[in-house]
């Protein structure tokens, strides 16, 4: 059986000129990049034990279904960002994922002038939910931070959105503007109770190294990790590779119209 790294991706050996054969015609829509999730109480998951083991406040990845315990989390590249609407049939008509809409499309602009109709909520004509969402592209690393296991998707909404703004601008505010994959990031999972008492799990994003400076890719000693980051941001924005986004659902209903209480998310975590 293949030797595995700690994430579970089979360990690189050399296969010299076999390397590649077998992928030729791989296009962009082969390659569907999993979304990295936080399982919730009421998670399909949890309540079906479907992976075995799953519990609140793990990572689980959509596509292969690994779990990763939230207090361990993964060692993550931010490598590209992409912001949407996305718009939801409501759970009471049975749910699922309708599609995404740029931030500027008349649709988005409409359903924001209408909130106040709404009592705050985004809603398109035919009544479904506008979700502002936040997704981060990026590597998955080994715990050391120095070699890529995988690759995958954050998707920051809801109550992972103050989070997700603290970590871009810790990220941004750093001197010089180096670029997001010079980035290294843990990203664990955190337990917060919003002011219905109701108690959820969040994200936490923490530099690898302690601090954020220190945390960075050297680019003449870890070259290969600047590469592989740029690589796929490329594959990316060209579309080479994909999300997997036939694997979402919408947020677990533990964490959707909440009011996070304050001492729960704290200052950027940089």
């Amino acid at each position: 059986m293949p030797a595995t790294t700690g994430g579970g991706a089979v360990a690189a050996f050399d296969y010299g000129t076999d390397a590649g054969q077998g992928f030729e015609n791989t296009t962009g829509a082969d390659l569907a990049i999993p979304f990295i999730q936080i399982l919730q109480s009421n998670s399909p998951q949890v309540e079906n034990n479907n992976p075995e083991g799953s519990k609140p406040g793990m990572l689980f990845n959509s596509v292969t279904a690994e779990l990763t315990p939230g207090d361990k989390g993964i060692v993550f590249i931010p490598c590209h960002r992409e912001d949407a609407y996305v718009e939801w049939v409501p759970r009471d008509n049975g749910g699922g994922l309708v599609g995404r809409h740029d931030p500027k499309s008349q649709l988005v602009l409409d359903a924001i002038a209408g909130a106040g109709k709404t009592f705050g909520k985004l809603k398109t004509p035919t009544g479904n939910d506008l979700v502002e969402t936040h997704y981060v592209y990026g590597l998955v690393l080994n715990q050391d931070g120095t070699e890529v296991e995988a690759f995958a998707v954050v998707s920051c909404s809801s109550t992972k959105i103050k989070p997700f703004r603290n970590w871009f601008t810790a990220m941004y505010m750093i001197k010089g503007k180096p670029p997001l994959f010079a980035h290294r990031t843990v990203i664990k999972t955190v337990k917060q109770t919003n002011k219905k008492s109701q108690s959820f799990y969040n994200f936490e994003f923490k530099p690898l190294k302690g601090d954020i400076a220190g945390s960075m890719i050297n680019p003449v000693t870890e070259s290969k990790l600047l590469v592989a980051a740029r690589d796929f941001r490329e594959m990316v924005v060209s579309g080479k590779a994909k999300a997997a986004f036939e694997t979402q659902t919408a947020e677990a209903s533990a964490e959707v119209d909440t009011d996070v209480d304050p001492e729960g998310t704290g200052n950027a975590p940089f």
